[in-house]
C-alpha cells in the first residue's frame, strides 16, 4: 500500500498556471466518485514489462524465466519498488507470462540494470532456440509525462508501492481528464512523431531472431484494469451483462484495427500470482502512436462510448455501494531511453511488426 494518503492534491498535480492546452474540466463539475493518483518521489520512473512466450506453462517454466524473475525482481538488492504478474494467450495461440516492474529511484534502477547477473539470462545464446521466446519493454518516463487513477481502497499497479503517496486528483470523471492529469500536456501538445501506423518495410520472421525496436516519440502507453473480486451476486451479474461485453468489444476493435486507430499493440491480460494462478482482475496493456490517437478512440468511437456509458450508469446505479474496482496508468514516452526487445518471438509480438528496428541476431 502507498506510503501515505494525502488529504489534497499537491500543487504540481494542478499543472502549470500558464497553459497552451486548456483544462477541460467543466465549471462546477463534481465527479460521481472521487479517484486518486500517485505522487512520485523523483523526477522520473522506469516501468518494465518482462515476458516469456511459449506453447504452454510447462515450456515457460522449463525456460528458466521464473528463476530469473525470482533472482532479479524479488531477491535482488536493487529490485523494483513494486511488481505484478499476468498472463494472456496471444493471436498466435502462444501463452505469455508478463511481469510488470516499477523503479522510482534512478540510482537503484541504474545499479540493477548494470548488474551482469541481471542481463546474462537475456543475452544467452539459448534464448534464440527452442519453443520459448522472451520479450522486454522497458519504459523511461519523466514524472510530468505520466498520470494514474486508482481507488483508494484497491491497490493496483504502482499503487502497490510503499514509496509513493496517493492524493485525490482534481481531474476525474469527465472526457478529457486523462490529458488534464498529465502535467506536461499543459505546455506541450504531445503530438505524434509518427503520423500514421505503417508495417515495417523489411519482413521480420521473429523466431530465431533478436530485434530491438525504435519507437517514435510520444508513443502513449496505457495499463487499464478492472477487478471483480469484491462483487456480490447482484453486482457481478450486472457487470457481466452490462459492462464486460462492451469492454470486450472495444478491446477487440482495437486489436483488429491497428492502422485505423494507431493502436500498435493491445494485450488483454489476466492478473495472476507468481505461479500463474488467475486472480479476479483483467487489464489491457496498449500502445498508441500518441495520446491524441488514444483520445480519438476514447472520445470518438462507439465502442469506447459504450464502455464509458456503462461505467457511468453503474456509478449512478450503485453509488457508494459500487463494488467494482478499476485503475489505469498512462505514460507518454519521450523518444530516447526506451528499450523494446523481442527474442525468438513470433512476428506479431508487441511492436515487432512496426517502426524502425535493429536486428541483433
Amino acid at each position: 500500500m502507498p506510503a501515505s494518503v494525502m488529504d489534497s492534491a499537491p500543487r504540481q498535480a494542478w499543472g502549470p498556471r500558464e497553459r497552451i492546452t486548456p483544462i477541460r474540466k467543466p465549471d462546477g463539475f463534481i465527479p460521481a466518485v472521487q479517484r486518486w493518483s500517485a505522487q512520485l518521489p523523483q523526477a522520473s520512473l522506469r516501468v518494465a514489462f518482462f515476458a516469456a512466450q511459449g506453447p504452454d506453462a510447462a515450456a515457460l517454466t522449463f525456460s528458466g524465466f521464473f528463476t530469473w524473475v525470482t533472482a532479479a525482481l524479488e531477491r535482488h538488492p536493487d529490485r523494483p519498488t513494486a511488481h505484478d504478474h499476468a498472463r494472456f494467450t496471444d493471436a498466435a495461440g502462444l501463452l505469455n507470462h508478463v511481469v510488470t516492474a516499477y523503479w522510482i529511484d534512478e540510482n537503484r534502477w541504474a545499479a540493477w540494470a548494470a548488474d551482469r547477473a541481471v542481463s546474462t539470462w537475456w543475452e544467452a545464446a539459448e534464448r534464440l532456440v527452442g519453443p520459448v521466446g522472451c520479450w522486454r519493454e522497458i519504459l523511461s518516463v519523466p514524472a510530468d509525462r505520466q498520470e494514474s487513477i486508482y481507488w483508494l481502497d484497491y491497490a493496483g499497479g504502482l499503487m502497490r508501492s510503499s514509496d509513493v503517496n496517493i492524493y485525490p486528483t482534481p481531474y476525474c470523471g469527465y472526457y478529457g481528464a486523462m490529458r488534464d492529469r498529465i502535467v506536461l500536456a499543459g505546455t506541450d501538445p504531445l503530438e505524434p512523431e509518427a503520423k500514421a501506423l505503417q508495417p515495417a518495410l523489411t519482413a521480420r520472421a521473429g523466431r530465431g531472431e533478436r530485434w530491438r525496436i525504435r519507437p517514435p516519440g510520444n508513443l502513449a502507453v496505457i495499463r487499464s484494469a478492472n477487478g471483480w473480486g469484491r462483487l456480490d451476486p447482484e453486482q457481478r451479474a450486472d457487470y457481466e451483462s452490462q459492462l464486460r461485453a462492451p469492454l470486450n468489444r472495444g478491446m477487440d476493435f482495437l486489436q483488429r484495427n491497428a492502422t485505423e486507430t494507431g493502436c500498435a499493440s493491445l494485450r488483454m491480460m489476466t492478473t495472476t500470482g507468481a505461479e500463474g494462478v488467475p486472480e479476479p482482475e483483467q487489464h489491457a496493456l496498449g500502445y498508441f502512436l500518441s495520446l491524441r490517437h488514444m483520445e480519438n478512440w476514447a472520445e470518438g468511437h462507439a465502442t469506447h462510448a459504450a464502455i464509458f456509458s456503462a461505467a457511468v450508469k453503474r456509478y449512478k446505479q450503485y453509488g457508494n455501494r459500487n463494488q467494482l474496482r478499476t485503475w489505469h496508468e498512462v505514460f507518454v514516452l519521450p523518444p530516447d531511453g526506451q528499450l523494446f526487445e523481442y527474442i525468438n518471438c513470433h512476428a506479431g509480438t508487441g511492436l515487432l511488426p512496426w517502426f524502425d528496428a535493429e536486428q541483433l541476431a
